[in-house]
């Protein structure tokens, strides 16, 4: 018999999806018990709920704009100055960011032109990735872009009907109008049109997805209010009085509900309700744990920097907590039918993986049949948190027949038993940090090629246990056809012995699982976390403690030891030259790098500032450098001597790294150098906080970016230093003859 032996499995979001559900809900890939609502049932009031509108915005230095549309005016908080929730965080009082000269405070915001700058119902914010402030104003038909760093109004863009909400993205900024229309729209006054999904005709929120898809609420504070996605009109979310949309991000608790393409759509409701939020992108929307807002003024949500939801309130600025949950106090989750091909099968072990907390346990029950009969199959019902959108139903397994299941539920369900060793699975470790364990129940029913599994959860309303996955192994052992026939002559002590000898043949077939599979412990991309120092001093590496703590992006702690190990027997061959230190430090930092050999500088070519070169060639646009003259095409020898060009040149390279490190990085990257490089060469290391340096080795795409990753930071009193990592100002574009307008965007002085 094979070791291990095989298994019916169930444990994709599709396959739960082809479940049949009672009071359960999906989070992802893990089954729970539904929550309750409370929030909507105790708000008997089903009027529509008047929007009067109001705006939330954030800059990128943390600060929040708030519009106060009734008084006409929009005040500032500077956000990273305390968190909502911490107790006892003195929150400092909003200013307002267009009034009066007299109050002002650290630089308030004052229009030069009272005329064109003065506000009069300021609706909905935005601010855009250059720090202009859209400011959409009711009842005027217009929009105001003010730039937030000069303090003046660009530009006021009139439409023929009022915006009603803004959202921004890079430098482009989405404006939904009343009329119905849907424009986006710069900070230099372009306007492109964009047509509405068939059958939007009020529209009233926008939200934009972390990776750009557009949403639309429709009928906001209405019974019938829904949202529609931009690009795929069909995929439709009804929820009953929203508010407003946004997306929240950066939360690790819904990692496994919401992952991959899929986004967190979070959904405000009138005030009093809580938040509710949706799994949407790839996979049908499904509803996630809501979120706490007290004091919610309705009037709309943003989200903060550091990806939470914020609202505002009477008593100014708060976010959105995880609310608590009254769970159902049972459900159940009723499989669709597992083949093991084979008539008459003897379904061996159920393994369940599963959290199951205190107060809360997990039942099961087994159904087989080698020909089910006939009659009606139960329903298929989907989790209470999902669509019934079931992407081709028609394939799905099917249920167990509602006689079968009649008969089953009569029957005391089965206990689980929890593993002490962990997972049946041939030397598979769960992730540090995971809180599911495996649990395991032998399948109580008899012989039938098809199996269906009835798993029923119980909590105590506070509390819900989760199941991530089911694995019924087939065919049971086969002891009893070892033993003399006398043992198994009778069935009642047949069955008795099969159930018996099981725990001893779970052990020994374990153990045979691991012998037969003991390859993967010699297989760096699978071998167990754990082993891999062990499997490394087979080639003589010695692993760094400090790596175990730097990821690779988007993937896990131990990745670059695998990785070394993989390709240690290479590393080894071209240790000491380009190839091999380039690739070693690109696999602990998981990107490329550059290395740059002194030596090759010292002749023809390359712009070159201010290092010194033994010869030049002084003709402007091939080959100049300073330090010749120009306008002579003859090389022309320099001062310096042959000595000094090789003290300078000789055996010295550069690694350039296109990337800001932390100190424990440069460490590491300076100790692979000590290690790894010839001996009797120097090394210097080039990252993008250095910025670029005019007369110290300025190569423009080698050893220096222009951009926003250059290092520097705008200078700020008190604790930055004026040419060390700050610069003064904001870098803004020139004059561009024939392509800048005078007063828009470029001004004399």
């Amino acid at each position: 018999m094979p070791a291990p032996r095989p298994f019916a499995l169930i444990r994709t979001q599709d396959q739960w999806l082809r479940t049949s559900h009672e009071n359960t809900a999906l989070q992802g890939e893990v089954v729970q018990l539904f929550w309750h609502d409370d929030a909507a049932q105790g708000n008997d009031n089903h009027d529509p709920f008047e929007i009067p509108g109001a705006g939330l915005a954030f800059d990128s230095h943390c600060r929040l704009y708030h519009s106060v549309t009734h008084e006409g005016r929009i005040e500032r908080l500077l956000w990273a100055a305390h968190d909502p929730l911490q107790p006892g965080g003195a929150q400092a009082e909003p200013v307002d960011l267009i009034g009066p000269e007299h109050g002002q405070k650290f630089g308030d915001f004052k229009p030069i032109d009272e005329e064109h700058g003065g506000l009069q119902k300021p609706l909905d914010l935005a601010v855009d990735q250059d720090d202009r402030l859209f400011v959409a104003e009711a009842g005027t038909q217009t929009v105001l872009i003010y730039d937030l760093w000069s303090r003046r109004l660009l530009t006021r863009l009139q439409f023929k009907s009022d915006p009603l909400d803004l959202v921004a993205r890079g430098r482009w900024v989405y404006v939904l109008l009343k009329s119905p229309k849907l424009v986006r729209i710069d900070a230099r006054g372009n306007v492109q049109t964009m047509e509405l999904p068939e059958g939007v005709v009020n529209p009233s929120r926008l939200a934009l997805a972390p990776n750009g898809e557009l949403f639309i609420l429709e009928n906001a504070g209405q019974a019938t209010a829904r949202i529609i996605h931009y690009e795929e009109p069909a995929t439709i979310i009804a929820v009953a009085f929203a508010t407003d949309i946004e997306f929240q991000t950066g939360d690790p608790l819904l990692a496994e509900s919401c992952s991959g393409e899929n986004h967190v759509l979070v959904v405000a409701r009138r005030p009093g309700e809580d938040f509710l939020r949706f799994c949407v992108g790839q996979t049908e929307p499904a509803q996630l744990t809501p979120l706490k807002a007290r004091a919610y003024d309705g009037l709309g949500i943003v989200r903060v920097p550091d990806g939470r939801i914020g609202f505002w309130t009477a008593r100014g600025f708060r976010l959105a907590v995880a609310a608590r949950l009254r769970y159902h106090a049972s459900g159940r989750v009723i499989t669709f039918r597992l083949d093991s091909n084979e008539f008459y099968t003897t379904w061996g072990r159920l393994f369940i993986d599963a959290c199951i907390p205190k107060g809360t346990r997990v039942a099961v029950r087994c159904i087989t049949a080698d020909e089910p009969p006939e009659g009606q199959d139960l329903p298929r019902k989907s989790p209470a948190n999902t669509t019934p959108n079931l992407p081709h139903a028609d394939l799905s397994p099917p249920m167990p027949p509602k006689s079968l299941f009649d008969r089953v539920v009569e029957a005391t369900p089965q206990t689980l038993h929890r593993r002490e060793t962990g997972r049946e699975l041939p030397w598979v470790r769960p992730q540090p940090g995971d809180s599911f364990e495996t649990y395991e129940a032998p399948v109580m029913s008899g012989p039938g090629r098809f199996l269906w599994v009835v798993l029923e959860l119980a909590g105590n309303t506070r509390t819900t246990p989760r199941v991530k996955a089911i694995r019924a192994e087939y065919p049971t052992h086969d002891y009893l056809k070892r033993i003399p026939k006398t043992f198994s002559r009778d069935e009642r002590v047949a069955n008795f012995l099969q159930r018996y000898l099981a725990m001893f043949e779970g052990v020994l077939g374990e153990l045979e699982g691991e012998a037969d599979a003991r390859a993967a412990l010699l297989d760096p991309r699978s071998a167990p976390a754990e082993i891999l120092p062990w499997l490394a001093s087979f080639l003589g590496l010695v692993f760094d403690e400090r790596m175990a703590r730097a990821p690779r992006p988007g993937g896990r702690t131990e990745d670059v030891r695998r990785q070394l190990i993989a390709e240690a027997t290479w590393l080894f061959r071209f240790r000491g030259t380009i190839a091999g230190l380039r690739r070693f430090i690109e696999i602990y930092l998981g990107f490329e790098t550059i290395i740059l050999e002194k030596y090759r500088f010292r002749g023809l070519g390359g712009a070159l500032l201010g290092d010194e070169s033994l010869i030049s060639n002084s003709v402007l646009g091939a080959g100049f450098r300073i330090g010749g003259a120009i306008g002579l095409e003859e090389i022309q020898s320099l001062d310096q001597p042959i000595e000094d060009a090789f003290a300078t040149h000789a055996h010295r390279f550069s690694l350039v790294i296109p990337a800001q490190l932390t100190g424990e990085q440069r460490a590491v990257v300076q100790h692979i150098l000590e290690l790894h490089r010839p001996s009797h060469t120097l090394v210097e290391i080039c990252t993008v906080d250095a910025g670029m340096r005019v007369g110290r080795g300025l190569h423009v795409a080698l050893t220096s970016i222009i951009g926003r990753s250059g290092g520097f930071d705008q200078i700020q009193l008190g604790s930055s230093l004026l040419g060390r990592g700050a610069v003064l100002g904001k870098p803004a574009a020139g004059t561009i003859v024939g392509g800048s307008k005078l007063g828009e965007d470029s001004r004399p002085g």
